[in-house]
């Protein structure tokens, strides 16, 4: 292992300082933003928290990116951002903005996959951490970057080490990629029976495709089987809202406590229907010092403030903060049912929003919002098809955490010599 500064193995750029006056819906170039890093979990994600992700602007050439370019944040908009990086999947599509540095690895010194991990490592996010200007949002800057001091093995051990981290991060994607055809799947199933009405009747055929009676529904503006019900959200679960215990008093947060669940915790879980934990637990002590409460397993979580419309299945009890508008499900009802009626029901809970500075839908316009209610046989029968798919999700999520858990693992072990690949 060598002692390098990372000026000496790799170089780091800003990118341009892009005018919202350029800032578009539509266009052909898309700035990076802070949202393009998947933190914390790991990687590039396309922006979802912003609608003007275009820029329409005149861009210099070497600020629109390539595929496979290393990009890391020179901005903290949340704790310990700082040293995540992410590979640019597209070339010609995406211009480095002010926020964002370009790294560059040195021909022969330094492996570029083996330097996009070594930026995310333990070691190099101390160093940025400690040398992050102390303002209330922490930035740092190439030549910080490059100060910071790393061991570094011979290039072939470097190419092993990242081969091997990139194949546990590919396997990730892979995943990910089978969990979303996966919930395709569902919400066209979803779509087909309480949407287009195409259950299956009493002969087992599409109900509404042989002769089934519909009316239209006033309220959700399509149609309704002639015995179905339209009644409000809180016919078919208890609403639950969150609250936050004080964040001055450490006694209300621990590790391995009681999942406590944001609506940042949903935006970095966008492509997974359940969720597991958050970045931060709750003591005892915390819970019932606060207007949080306890939900059980299955309940359905909707963030309804900054942002509204993440949704996601809580795998085990769990409370939130005051971002929710939760649905417990009651008998006849359940999680899956639920979930996709909330997912079906989102242009219509955007709408519901109110406020000035940041949009809220309140307990009372999410309880009293008008949904399907459809015979609970009719649930039962959904849930039969439905539950061995989200099943499956739910597995594949597990394989996930556990891949993470050791690359995580791994990371700094191979980073600072601890282990190493042999031939």
């Amino acid at each position: 292992m060598k002692k390098v500064k990372l000026g000496e193995v790799l170089e780091v750029k800003r990118g341009m300082s892009l005018s919202g006056d350029y800032y578009s819906e539509e266009g052909e170039l898309i700035r990076l933003t802070l949202g393009n890093f998947n933190y914390p979990g790991g990687g590039f994600k396309d922006n979802t928290s912003k609608n003007n992700i275009y820029f329409t602007g005149q861009v210099r050439p070497e600020f629109i990116l390539n595929k496979g370019d290393i990009i890391t944040p020179l901005t903290e908009q949340v704790s310990g951002l700082l040293g995540e990086t992410a590979l640019i999947p597209e070339s010609g599509k995406y211009i480095q903005s002010g926020d964002v540095g370009l790294v560059t690895p040195k021909e022969g010194m330094l492996d570029r996959l083996y330097c996009y991990y070594l930026l995310a490592s333990p070691l190099i996010k101390r160093q940025l951490g400690a040398g992050a200007q102390q303002t209330k949002i922490r930035h740092t800057s190439p030549d910080k970057i490059m100060d910071c001091e790393a061991y570094i093995p011979d290039y072939l051990q470097q190419k092993k080490i990242g081969k091997l981290l990139a194949s546990i991060d590919e396997k990730i994607k892979v995943n990910n990629e089978i969990n979303d055809n996966l919930q395709h799947q569902l919400r066209m199933l979803y779509y087909y029976w309480f949407v287009q009405c195409n259950f299956p009747n009493k002969d087992g055929n599409p109900y509404r495709n042989n002769g089934g009676l519909t009316y239209n529904d006033s309220y959700l503006k399509r149609p309704v089987p002639n015995d179905w019900c339209v009644k409000e959200l809180s016919n078919i679960g208890t609403i639950v809202s969150g609250g936050t215990p004080s964040t001055s008093n450490p006694e209300y947060y621990t590790e391995n406590g009681i999942p406590w669940i944001t609506p940042n915790d949903l935006s970095d879980n966008t492509s997974n229907i359940y969720i597991h934990h958050g970045e931060r637990d709750i003591t005892e002590a915390g819970l019932n010092n606060s207007s949080a409460t306890l939900m059980p397993a299955g309940a359905v979580l909707l963030s309804t403030r900054a942002p509204i419309g993440y949704i996601a299945i809580s795998e085990s009890d769990v409370c939130t903060n005051q971002g929710f508008k939760s649905v417990v499900p009651n008998k006849g009802y359940s999680s899956a049912f639920i979930y996709f009626t909330l997912l079906d029901m989102l242009p219509h809970i955007h709408h519901l929003g109110s406020g000035t500075t940041f949009k809220e839908v309140s307990k009372e316009s999410i309880s009293s919002m008008k949904v399907i209610m459809p015979p609970q046989s009719i649930v039962k029968q959904f849930d039969e098809v439905a539950i061995p798919l989200l099943t499956k999700c739910k597995t594949i999520q597990e394989q996930n955490r556990t891949l993470s858990g050791l690359r995580n693992w791994l990371l700094p072990m191979l980073m600072n010599g601890q282990a190493t690949i042999s031939d």
